[in-house]
């Protein structure tokens, strides 16, 4: 009891410790333990949790309970191989495996896995009888967790034929689910229907703040800044935490409402360092870099500086090609964060742009040396895109794909028809020097969204 009780309280490291008093644990004690590491998601926990999976006898993967716990854990402490490996090789999985491995996939950014493993559960061919067996006592029609995980995953692939496929195959049933209800009004902001949104939103008759919260931030990833802050102002105060403040803020941010922005924090109360963030990053993006300023100064009276802050104070500079305002950020970056390589490196290559875009290549040049010499490699930028039911994916000036002279004459035929209407080209964004069969508009005409969007054509004419 003592055992539950410490899991019960967030308290794992005092689980652990107490297991290791026990001198012949049973299954029942194991999957508790295994329940504390889940929690913890450290490397040493998952140290732990390998020892004791090989230590404990192989009677004990009979119960499925401990099955799952283990899975769960292995798969909150990243090792996503040795959870597939234990889960294809069991003959004990029941529902809830299957659950323990798609929420798993989901928190380890694999959604193409959850939905292979969802469409096995929705095809009784595919699943043992084991399952088959434990499905009828189950029933996964109304399983929250197995839907949840779905949709979840659906809507990190972002792809709008997908939506529209998981929301049928919902019974009506799971509808009044507060989770799914959410989930739902999620998935569909994420595709950009924020219609179907809407109507699912509009239909509860008291939201709670989830919702009201999902609903704030469907309105602002589609540009309805307006909207988010109507919504925004409905919601009754005792419902408003930080999520809901880091929405509203960010859709402003995403809508140059930087006087509803504004408004908006001054009237917060307890402001986290998200909050403040986010707050920055609105400032940023309308180029107001000292009052940007001035809250990082306010936020690191009482704190330690955070890294997040400056970055948006850099991407503001950057977008205003502010090279003067970029180069003291940058330097002070590194005096503030020297072991934090990742944002050093993401700012290192905004300054090598911003000084490129003034036309200072040079200078360029020598920060993009030193990111080389340094052995880190950025992250390079994706495009996805779904053609019938196929998901593609395009880099910057790809050439991977089999239709790719195609691809290229579809572009080059958007650019022509959007010159048509007055687009004109700004060569400052180039960012590096034209090799001789290079003109300004095949270099920004490249990029992997403008490529992914010219398929689409492509392939539906």
């Amino acid at each position: 009891m003592l055992l539950k009780g410490y899991i019960k309280n967030k308290q794992a490291n005092k689980a652990n410790d107490l297991f290791n008093e026990i001198e012949n644990p049973n299954d029942v004690n194991v999957t508790i333990l295994f329940n504390a590491c889940a929690q913890l998601k450290t490397k040493e926990a998952l140290d732990l949790v390998k020892k004791i999976s090989k230590q404990i006898p192989k009677s004990f993967y009979s119960n499925p309970y401990l099955l799952t716990s283990l899975l769960d854990a292995l798969m909150k402490c990243g090792d996503v191989a040795h959870a597939e490996s234990l889960f294809y090789s069991s003959k004990h999985k029941v529902l809830s495996s299957y659950g323990a491995m798609m929420k798993g996939y989901v928190e380890n950014n694999l959604a193409k896995k959850t939905i292979e493993l969802f469409n096995e559960l929705k095809n009784p061919a595919d699943v043992n009888k084991t399952l088959l067996n434990q499905m009828k006592l189950d029933d996964i029609q109304s399983n929250v967790p197995i839907y949840l995980s779905a949709i979840k995953a659906v809507s990190q692939i972002g792809d709008y034929s997908k939506a529209q496929s998981i929301a049928k195959q919902i019974p009506d049933s799971l509808l009044v689910e507060n989770q799914i209800r959410g989930a739902l009004i999620d998935l569909w902001g994420k595709v950009g229907s924020v219609v179907e949104a809407k109507l699912i939103f509009d239909k509860i008759r008291q939201p709670n703040i989830i919702e009201y919260t999902t609903m704030v931030n469907s309105y602002g990833l589609n540009g309805m800044g307006m909207q988010a802050i109507a919504l925004f102002h409905q919601i009754p105060r005792e419902f408003l935490h930080e999520a809901t403040y880091v929405c509203a803020l960010n859709a402003c941010s995403h809508s140059g409402l930087v006087s509803e922005a504004r408004l908006i924090f001054k009237n917060i109360e307890m402001k986290t360092m998200r909050i403040y963030s986010t707050m920055i990053d609105c400032l940023s993006r309308a180029s107001a870099f000292e009052q940007a300023q001035e809250l990082i100064d306010e936020y690191e009276r009482n704190h330690s500086p955070d890294s997040t802050m400056y970055m948006a104070l850099l991407s503001g500079a950057r977008n205003a090609k502010n090279v003067y305002l970029s180069q003291n950020i940058y330097d002070r970056m590194k005096n503030l964060f020297p072991e934090k390589k990742d944002p050093l490196i993401s700012a290192a290559v905004l300054l090598a742009n911003v000084y490129a875009s003034s036309g200072k290549m040079d200078k360029a040049s020598d920060i993009r040396l030193e990111i080389y010499k340094s052995g880190t490699k950025k992250k390079v930028g994706l495009t996805w895109i779904t053609v019938d039911g196929q998901v593609y994916t395009f880099r910057a000036h790809d050439r991977s794909h089999p239709r790719s002279n195609e691809i290229y004459a579809e572009s080059e035929k958007i650019s022509n028809e959007i010159i048509k209407y007055g687009h004109q080209y700004d060569s400052s964004w180039i960012t590096r020097v034209l090799d001789e069969d290079e003109t300004v508009e095949s270099v920004l005409c490249g990029h992997s969204e403008r490529l992914a969007i010219a398929w689409g054509f492509v392939a539906n004419p």
